[in-house]
């Protein structure tokens, strides 16, 4: 009993024991939630004391309202490479009162920007709200809730950053604004203080600049332009800009003014049945304006695309632009291109041409000069700045889709042959301007006389070899963008479809003279915002091909400026100099585009459909790159000369890529001649030698010059040369009794080797004579015994490889007929028939006025010769 007490007393200690145990667990865990609370409530409260002493400062650094900078302007100034102010009269401004602002002008802007204008104090809550969700969604800074009198504080006193402390002061001014301004003034004051495009500042410069009228005037339709420009001027300007994105804007607009109850739903379709082009008619603008206007324009694109600057960062902001624009070089070639004080073949420039060109520093791909032939007249519906506008290149795209992705990825040389002649019709089949075939010869050639079809093969050989990503990605690599079908890159790229400016073309062709280092073309070298602040332009230099490709393409284009070959009319530069001449289809677009170590100039001339061809003579892009690059030198000195770099090996005349072992480093031994036959009419004692050559595969191995010597040897042992020719037959005539062997070379010539000789094809020709025959027999034509070697001239067929193409090779390739072009019927024998015996079958056997016997033989010995003037095929 005892121990059951015991353990009873045991039990219940346990038992009360247990919970008290557990108690502390909840105590623990609602003392750890009434912490965060507590925690979190302090920090609350310091967040509120640290906003609330922030936004103290905010207000107390905030700048004081001053009228004068409220009214005034603070436009981008553009200053050149020397530091001098580029535009003084290329911005307009007039300032305008409110009260000669018309009212749909005004309902247009309110609609548009902030159409609870006339409710709030200076701040809209709601659109805030809006905005804050918008940032926290998609980011901090991705929408702005700023109210028109915002906008006004912000362009007048504040900076462009986003930072809390600029919108607080933002905000603050703007209440402070409205407190001391009325609805009415502020209203003026921005409407005059924002930058409408093409120059404009303000409302009133900006209805004069696109509609040739005060803003007083405006309708409906041309006030959703004007309201809608503030925001990205540059893109929305309805001349110089896409008038499809100024649509897009002025539709925007007007769905707001009729949201609004500014205009009806009749009102709002008419609108948008009227062209933009329709709507505008432009004043006109003065020659110093017309020479700025594309420098600005570009200066705004580089902003928001290399910068990343916002429109509200770029206008009314007083930024400073440092150019690298040379404004003498720069107004001296837009005055006298436009005033035809250029010393051309012509008296002048036709006026229904049109041409722009670029000039760039060929190692920093900063633009130094922009050109434009047009000026801007009263009433013209868009502004064309040529120097910008893409066209088709024309044979300017050899060096980059033809022949640099072959030097690039197969090392060619500079000697590397290729074929020209016709393509199959039912492929692309390009002529040549010279409308002839010049068969095979050097990649130097052929780009310095701008071949087509050898331009073609290359472009081919490359793709097929290392695919049209090998093509593509080198041209992308200097800023040319290929024609392509979907996904397929369009053969047509290697004679120049593809589309680009002069300022895309003249840096391509820089990187050519960098040793292949491209640098996007650029004119901001720096900017600085009105708190001093600055920032060096991010274009930097990078390598878009070999160096060896670079100067290899270099040292063949500084053929076209100054070979014997060369495209380029006005005639060599005292300096070194290279380029390309390009043309397109029925001369719609001639080109230039040349370069030296220190500038790159590209050229374009075109023409319309309606412009008649016969206008486009003479080359005017050569004559304007020659006058451009006399200047150019005469103000900044004489360039240096390229140089080869250290991986190009220069053999004979022509280059190649240390380290390789092209074909034509290396050239096959000279073919020797091979189906020598004899064609010889003994009474007569005249007849012709004829034999067979491969030309075309010689001269695919880099020969040229090629010609024949005729060696024979008489039955006495005596020797005498029957001569040289270039054909693959020869006259010979008097052969003594007995046994006559000749011997026939190849001769040719290689850039590499020099002169060489072919091993020597040998062929005999035996006379026996017999009684002679009465004369009367001698006259008469041979008919049943025609000799064997008489029935075997070619057939049509045999001859239709050099069909169409004899009169113009200029490399003999018609001399491929086996020699038969001078061995027609003999008045002495009939027609060859096809039941003519083998040739080997008739050795030793005699003709009616004596026995003959024939035999050719090569250098080996070996007997090759067929005895009837036809010759072997290769």
């Amino acid at each position: 009993m005892e121990r059951s007490r015991m353990a009873r007393r045991q039990d219940t200690t346990t038992n009360k024991r247990k919970p008290a145990a557990k108690k502390p667990k909840p105590k623990a865990k609602k003392s750890k939630f009434r912490r965060i609370i507590t925690i979190l409530g302090i920090l609350f409260i310091i967040g509120v004391i640290a906003g609330g002493a922030y936004t103290a400062y905010a207000i107390a650094t905030a700048p004081p309202l001053d009228e004068e900078k409220l009214v005034d302007t603070y436009p981008i100034q553009l200053l050149s490479a020397e530091g001098e102010p580029l535009e003084e009269n290329g911005q307009i401004r007039e300032y305008v009162s409110i009260d000669d602002i018309s009212e749909v002008m005004q309902q247009a802007v309110i609609s548009i920007e902030d159409r609870r204008f006339y409710e709030h104090n200076g701040v809209d809550l709601r659109r805030i709200g809006g905005a804050v969700l918008a940032n926290v969604t998609d980011g901090f800074g991705a929408e702005g809730g700023s109210t028109i009198t915002q906008q006004l504080v912000k362009q007048s006193f504040l900076s462009t950053d986003k930072k809390l402390k600029r919108k607080l002061q933002e905000q603050w001014l703007a209440i402070k604004l409205e407190r001391e301004y009325t609805k009415e003034q502020i209203l003026e004051m921005y409407l005059n203080k924002n930058y409408y495009g093409s120059g404009a500042w303000g409302v009133q410069a900006a209805s004069k600049t696109y509609f040739n009228k005060p803003v007083s005037e405006v309708n409906y339709q041309e006030a959703a332009i004007l309201a809608g420009l503030p925001q990205r001027p540059s893109a929305y300007d309805p001349i110089s800009g896409d008038q499809e994105l100024t649509r897009y804007r002025q539709e925007q607009v007007l769905s707001s003014m009729k949201r609004d109850g500014h205009i009806t739903e009749e009102q709002y379709n008419e609108a948008l049945d009227v062209e933009i082009a329709d709507i505008i008619s432009p004043g006109a603008q003065s020659e110093e304006e017309s020479y700025t206007r594309s420098i600005y324009a570009r200066v705004q694109a580089e902003l928001e695309e290399d910068y990343g600057l916002e429109q509200a960062d770029i206008y009314g902001t007083g930024l400073k632009v440092y150019t690298s624009i040379n404004k003498d070089l720069h107004t001296k070639f837009n005055s006298d291109i436009k005033n035809d004080n250029v010393n051309l073949p012509t008296s002048e420039f036709p006026e229904d041409l049109r041409m722009g060109a670029t000039v760039l520093n060929t190692k920093t791909g900063e633009i130094v000069a922009v050109i434009d032939s047009e000026q801007a007249k009263q009433g013209d519906k868009n502004y064309r700045d040529y120097s910008r506008e893409k066209r088709q290149i024309g044979s300017t795209a050899k060096p980059f889709f033809d022949y640099g992705p072959g030097i690039e990825n197969a090392q060619w040389s500079t000697g590397k042959i290729l074929m020209d002649k016709p393509f199959p019709e039912d492929e692309f089949n390009p002529k040549n301007y010279y409308l002839d075939y010049r068969g095979a010869n050097t990649m130097r050639y052929y780009l310095t006389i701008s071949g087509n079809t050898p331009a073609v093969r290359a472009f081919y050989e490359v793709r097929d070899e290392f695919g049209q990503e090998a093509i593509q990605s080198f041209v992308e690599n200097v800023g040319i963008e290929p024609s392509m079908s979907g996904d397929e890159m369009n053969a047509s790229n290697a004679l120049g479809t593809a589309e680009a400016s002069t300022t895309q073309m003249a840096a391509a062709y820089a990187a050519l003279g960098t040793n292949g280092m491209y640098t996007k073309p650029h004119l901001i070298q720096k900017i600085e915002f009105n708190d001093g602040s600055t920032i060096n332009s991010p274009i930097k230099a990078k390598q878009a091909m070999e160096d060896y490709t670079a100067y290899m393409l270099t040292d063949m284009l500084r053929d076209v400026v100054s070979g014997s070959n060369g495209t380029y009319e006005p005639g060599a530069f005292p300096w070194d100099v290279a380029g390309k001449t390009g043309t397109t289809n029925k001369d719609m677009d001639k080109w230039f585009t040349g370069y030296t170590t220190d500038y790159s100039i590209s050229v374009w001339s075109g023409r319309s459909s309606a412009t008649p061809q016969s206008v486009m003579d003479p080359n005017y892009a050569q004559y304007y790159f020659e006058y451009m690059m006399q200047e150019v030198t005469n103000a900044t000195g004489q360039p240096d000369r390229f140089q080869q770099p250290e991986s190009v090996l220069s053999l004979g005349n022509e280059l190649y890529v240390k380290g390789t072992k092209p074909k034509d480093l290396q050239p096959d031994k000279l073919a020797a001649p091979t189906g020598a036959s004899i064609d010889y009419d003994v009474p007569g004692e005249t007849g012709t030698l004829s034999w067979s050559y491969d030309t075309q595969g010689v001269q695919a191995a880099g020969y040229q010059g090629l010609s024949f010597t005729v060696t024979e040897t008489r039955p006495d042992g005596s020797e005498r040369v029957v001569g040289t020719t270039e054909d693959t037959s020869i006259a010979i005539a008097g052969l003594a009794e007995g046994q006559t062997t000749f011997t026939i070379v190849a001769n040719a010539t290689n850039a590499l080797v020099g002169d060489q000789q072919s091993s020597p094809l040998q062929t005999s020709y035996t006379v026996e004579r017999g009684e002679e025959p009465p004369a009367e027999e001698e006259e008469e034509p041979a008919t049943e015994e025609t000799p064997p070697e008489e029935e075997g001239e070619p057939t049509d067929g045999e001859n239709t490889e050099n069909n169409g193409n004899n009169e113009n090779n200029e490399n003999s390739e018609n001399n491929e007929n086996n020699g038969n072009d001078t061995n027609t019927e003999d008045e002495n024998t009939e027609p060859p028939t096809e039941e003519e015996p083998p040739a080997d079958e008739t050795d030793g056997e005699a003709d009616s006025n004596g026995d003959v016997s024939r035999q050719s033989t090569d250098s080996n010995g070996q007997g090759n010769g067929n005895g009837n003037g036809n010759g072997g095929r290769d």
